[in-house]
């Protein structure tokens, strides 16, 4: 496993500072009124030519890359869709890459997995990607022109026209696309707040501007400033059905980021919702595993408290193919010293080990242990990675092995270790067999809230 030590990249800082002057300079906001009607939320269902999409309710956009006396975004004159996050999307060869979606990866394949809006089938399609002959560099399975490159803490997907599409490693540990660019040299850069968590806005290479206006419901209004015959204009649009009170006010920006509890899950996560049974059964796993602070994730789901800069959901996804796809903690656990992530805390594992690792492993300070028996099962192999001060001392009841000893994530503070049970007497399998020997931890021993399906 490898863990990663990332910062906001450098550009990114400047072309959001970018951002704010352009919007100052432009002007003030303007007032607008909001249609009523909700929409649910929903993907984008087919496209408009090459440039531009709809949505199932026939709310369209175009993006006017090369018009540069218009907005940027063209946008209808009456409010937006709610859910605009799902919504909006810029072409990617056949397809439509929504812009406020990350890229994956798929440790059990070794693959990058992109997410796309398909035409054809109406909703998500993963592009995946296989790693070809030549170093570095990633293939598409669908269509060869279209290629990744992985330069470490940035991708690069190229499609056959040329475009290139930037993805950079944020502070939660998650690639996202912080740069468009077209073969005829035209860009767009993409803004998020200074963690990273959220899309702020886009400019384009002419100095056009979108800003994304948030509250703690999501996307409440979206603004856009542009230059035409030589004077500065914007314009805001309102999203989804506004409270009556917002009628004929000004539009107030929000630049706060929304609250981590909010963060929405992946809209094609299997698991819906964490809950108090979940809660239980990884509360009893981290008093089996950790010390008395400590705090475990083997629900699918990271701790609360490090929603805001670290992905909530970690579990089980599927694409519109039917394919089910495991996360990093679909069968496997994190364990943390604070609710945080960032205090320390003792490591033990239960008695009744007959073999056992006589020091961590080079690569990721893994320490396997052998049971017989191990809670409900027979015949497993437990495996912690990243285990620091290893040595091996009987605490009542229960085997110190260490503390935590695994940095990473979005602070030098972070401390985890990560847990996976293996059927069998297997020693420490490679990265290729894991997937198939792996145990649920919630299934191991008898305790609340255990899952009964995967």
């Amino acid at each position: 496993m490898r863990i990663h030590q990332t910062l906001l990249p450098r550009a990114s800082c400047l072309a959001l500072l970018l951002l704010c002057v352009v919007s100052t300079c432009a002007g003030a906001t303007i007032r607008a009124k909001s249609d009523s009607g909700r929409n649910h939320l929903r993907f984008v269902a087919a496209k408009t030519g090459n440039t531009g999409s709809v949505d199932a309710a026939g709310h369209g956009f175009k993006w006017n890359v090369g018009d540069q006396g218009t907005p940027l975004l063209g946008l209808p004159n009456y409010q937006l869709s709610a859910g605009l996050d799902r919504l909006l999307s810029y072409p990617l060869a056949q397809l439509n890459f929504p812009i406020f979606q990350a890229l994956n990866y798929d440790e059990e394949h070794a693959r990058y997995l992109l997410p796309s809006l398909s035409s054809e089938s109406h909703g998500v399609h993963f592009i995946e990607f296989a790693l070809s002959e030549t170093r570095n560099t990633y293939t598409s399975v669908e269509d060869a022109n279209i290629r990744l490159i992985d330069n470490d803490n940035m991708k690069v997907v190229r499609t056959g026209d040329g475009t290139r599409y930037i993805f950079v490693r944020y502070p939660d540990g998650e690639f996202r696309c912080a740069s468009i660019r077209d073969p005829n040299g035209a860009s767009l850069n993409l803004l998020y707040t200074a963690n990273g968590l959220l899309l702020h806005g886009v400019v384009d290479s002419a100095g056009r501007t979108i800003t994304f206006n948030y509250s703690s419901d999501g996307i409440r209004s979206l603004t856009q400033t542009w230059m035409a015959n030589s004077e500065g204009l914007t314009k805001t649009w309102m999203v989804g059905e506004q409270p009556e009170s917002a009628f004929n006010s000004d539009v107030k920006y929000s630049h706060a980021l929304v609250s981590p509890f909010a963060k929405a899950l992946p809209s094609n996560a299997i698991v819906r919702q964490y809950t108090a049974a979940m809660a239980d059964s990884d509360k009893a796993l981290a008093g089996i595993f950790g010390g008395p602070n400590a705090v475990a994730g083997a629900n699918g789901f990271e701790p609360a408290g490090l929603a805001a800069a670290y992905p909530f959901y970690r579990g089980d996804i599927v694409g519109d193919d039917g394919i089910e796809r495991r996360g990093h903690l679909s069968y496997a656990m994190h364990l943390y010293g604070s609710p945080d992530g960032t205090g320390d805390s003792a490591l033990y594992v239960p008695p009744g080990f007959t073999q056992h690792s006589s020091e961590p492993s080079p690569t990721d300070a893994a320490v396997i242990f052998y049971y017989p028996r191990l809670g409900k099962l027979t015949d497993v192999t437990l495996a912690v990675f990243h285990v620091a001060d290893f040595q091996l001392s009987d605490e009542g009841g229960r085997v110190r092995i260490g503390r935590l000893g695994g940095p990473g994530g979005s602070s030098a503070s972070y401390k985890h270790s990560h847990i996976e049970f293996y059927r069998g007497n297997t020693g420490l399998p490679s990265v290729a067999a894991r997937p198939r020997l792996r145990i649920d931890p919630t299934t191991v021993f008898s305790v609340a809230g255990e899952r009964t399906a995967k």
